[in-house]
Parts: C-alpha cells; structure tokens; sequence
C-alpha cells in the first residue's frame, strides 16, 4: 500500500506577503495610470493673469463696495510684479455694479484658477468656434477663445466679429455664458431709475392699471451723479482704459410677477442702433408679440415676431424671463425655454447707450424681482489684425483667437503672421476647474 502524501500548510506570513504583493501591485499599476492620464490626455495648469476673465481668474484680490456692496474681483495689477497689494497700485480699482471706487483690498491674494486641458480632445474632432483651447505660440502656452475657423475671413467692428463679411451672432447658450455682469437690484445701492417702484429697492414695483407707466434703467456713475455711456470696463482690471469703447450688447434676467389688472408688460433693450421690445400677455391669454424700431425713428415700428403659443401671466404668478440683443439677435426665454429669436440686420454704426432697458406696464400692476442686467463680451479695436478693416484671412490649418478680456488680452490681434494660429499648436481643449490652483511643482503656467 502506498504511503499516502499531504501538502504542509504554507505558513499565514506567505499568505499575508501574497495580499501585500498584489496591493502593491495594483498601487503602482494606479500611479502608472494616472501618469499616463497626466502626460498623454491630462495636464494641468495655472492661470496667472485675466485675459479671460471672468471666466478664468488669475492671481486676484476680493474686496466689498463700501457704497453696494457688491464683491469686487480684481486681478494683480501689472505694476505690482510682487502681488504685493500696495493701495498705490489698487487706487482706481471700482465697483461694476454701481461705479463706487477706490474699493479696499486688504485681503490676502488669491492665487489664479487652475484648468485641465485634455490634450486629446482633437483627435476624432477639429476645434469648434467659442471654444476655450490652451496653445503653444514661439515657445509660450495661451489660452484664449477661438472665434475664427480654418478658410474663413475675420474682421472686428464695433465690437462684433464678422466672419466672411457676416455678422458672427452667438448661440443662446454661449450668450449666456459669456455675459459679463453690470448691475444686480439685489445689491443694497442707490436706485439707478428713472422713477421711484417701490419702498424695496430691490424690486421694481410698476402700477398701470390706471394709466400706462415706464420705468428707465440709467446708468448713472455714483462717483460723478452723471448718465454715461456703458463702456468695455472691467472690474477685473482694477481701473479705467484711455481707449475704452461703448458696448451695445445687453441681456436681462428677471423674475416677472402679475399683481393686478389685465394688460402688458412689454420688456426693451436698446443696442444704440435700434430698440426692441417683448410683450407678454397679464391676464388675457394672447400670442407673444415683439417689435423693433430705430433709436432716432420711433415713428418706423415694425412687429418682428409672433409667439407660436396663446399664453397669459396671471395675477398672483410669477415667471422668470431672460431677454437678449446680442449680435443684433433677439431671444426671449420664459422659464428657461426659449419662445422667441429673430436677427435684425447688421449695424455698421451705434450710438453709445445710457439708457439700455426699459420696462412699461399697461392695464396691469406689475414687479420685476431679481432684475440683472449683463453685457455680451465686446472686441475693441486694439492691435493691428482683424481691426481698423484690416480682415485677416486664415489657412486652412489656421484658427483666430481672442481673449475674453479684450481690454487686457494678448491674442490674435496683436500677434505676427496676422495672428494665425496653426492646428498643429494646438495642446488642447480647456476644462475650467474654478478655484485657487495648487503650488505644485511641474504645473505650467498660461500667460
């Protein structure tokens, strides 16, 4: 018979070395991964200086208007190399909600935002217009916007990009996204309308059921007591520019709410060419209409557009409505659903405006809460491409881009070979991660 023969118990240390083998195993595996993600799709990087603010910060200080009290965002002045924060270099710093300066600043510096740009987001897919890329131009990484596409013909005017000599009008979304704020009602300040609405300054309290009423937006400067013009100013930028330009681009965000009667509110914007104006229906269920006419010709109104749907704000209800005249395109969303866009033509030339809104209630008693009003990014004429009529025609490997803070930005208009920007110096698409960037070492930095 034979012996029989049983394996001896492997001791539980080997076990244990086993377990220990694997896991370290798979933590060095994960660290390779992330690597790999880091270097090949990945990267991350600093942003310095506010070219695109406010959609990227750079290194910044935040300080409160003493007057509203609204935060001010203002980004490291160019003379205080250091970020030292010496009022001398923050002294015309100003508020954008209502014109108050100099605003303190005695807080510590905020160090620029971080993004991540992934490198292969071209791969399958060539880079869109209005979209925020990271590039390499004579040996320095930028980021900016791309407004320009391979083939086509850019020229700036008035603020506006035409493309092959046509008005570049903005998707709905992205005028949202890059509005650059003007005034809050919510800030506690001094009222900038015409008319008194209302014990609370932060609603605006029309009453027409008796006899139409108007309610006038002013911008009216709380340092100068004068209606100015609204010009491309930012914060952001710690002061005024000697060649600052009028803007003409305006958006609303209200909450609408029927008190009494049964009317209209009618909602206008003007872009110092024309006036356009929304009518919603309080009370009585009819169409949406909206109208536009000339500044200087109000006796040529003409209807634009027709809601397709029968509606009727009733009394006691409330809706938000969004209203834009961004590249001479009208939206109005109600409840964020969009019932109404129409283009009017282009403008060549606009008078500045002071007076950008107007809010009228007939038949009906009527509060506008929550009003903000907002500006569409305005290209100035600075530079020597794309500007002054000199268009600026791109290959087709070739892109134009520009900064969201034109005052303040580098980019295509400045730049050698017409400010074409090649394919091939593209790294990648950006992917905004809003917040103070780490101190890590091996982290670029974008001009």
């Amino acid at each position: 018979m034979a012996d029989s023969v049983q394996l001896a118990p492997k001791p539980r240390f080997a076990r244990a070395l086993r377990v220990a083998r694997y896991c370290l195993g798979g933590v060095v595996l994960g660290v390779c991964v992330v690597a790999l993600i880091e270097t090949v799709v990945l990267e991350p990087f600093h942003v310095p200086t506010g070219s695109m603010a406010p959609a990227l910060r750079g290194h910044h200080r935040v300080g409160l208007c003493p007057c509203c009290g609204a935060e001010v965002v203002v980004g490291r002045a160019a003379a205080d190399s250091k970020g030292t924060g010496q009022a001398r270099f923050y002294r015309k710093a100003f508020c954008q909600n209502c014109g108050h300066f100099p605003i303190p600043l005695d807080g510590p510096e905020i160090a620029g935002d971080r993004i991540i740009v992934h490198r292969t987001a071209h791969l399958f897919r060539t880079p869109s217009r209005w979209e925020i890329v990271v590039f390499r131009l004579l040996g320095v990484f930028y980021i900016k916007r791309i407004l320009g596409l391979p083939g086509e013909e850019i020229l700036i005017h008035d603020g506006d990009v035409y493309v092959d000599g046509e008005l570049l009008r903005k998707p709905w979304d992205e005028a949202k996204r890059m509005a650059l704020p003007i005034y809050d009602q919510l800030q506690a300040r001094p009222e900038r309308w015409d008319v008194l609405t209302g014990p609370d300054s932060r609603v605006i309290d029309l009453d027409g059921t008796a006899s139409p009423t108007t309610a006038t937006y002013r911008n009216e400067i709380a340092a100068t007591k004068k209606c100015e013009p609204i010009r491309d100013e930012y914060a952001y930028n710690g002061s005024l520019h000697a060649d600052s330009e009028c803007v003409h681009d305006f958006l609303i965000a209200t909450e609408v709410e029927a008190v009494a009667g049964a009317g209209s509110v009618s909602l206008r914007l003007c872009d110092g060419g024309d006036w356009i104006e929304v009518t919603l229906p309080l009370g009585e269920a009819r169409a949406i209409e909206a109208f536009a006419w000339p500044v200087h010709e109000p006796e040529r109104i003409r209807k634009i557009a027709d809601g397709e749907h029968v509606w009727a704000l009733q009394p006691g209800q409330r809706c938000r409505v969004e209203l834009a005249f961004v590249d001479r395109r009208v939206t109005l969303a109600v409840d964020d659903a969009v019932c109404c866009s129409v283009d009017l033509p282009a403008r060549k030339e606009r008078d500045g405006v002071s007076e950008p809104f107007q809010v009228h209630a007939d038949g009906v008693r009527v509060r506008l809460h929550r009003f903000r009003l907002s500006r569409d990014v305005h290209y100035g004429q600075q530079g020597i491409n794309g500007v002054r009529g000199k268009a600026v025609r791109l290959g087709p490997d070739q892109y134009f881009v520009l900064g969201d803070n034109s005052p303040n930005s580098e980019d295509s208009r400045f730049w050698t070979d017409q400010g074409r920007v090649e394919a091939a110096s593209i790294v990648g698409s950006a992917l905004i991660a809003r917040g103070a960037a780490p101190q890590r070492s091996g982290v670029r930095w974008l001009p």
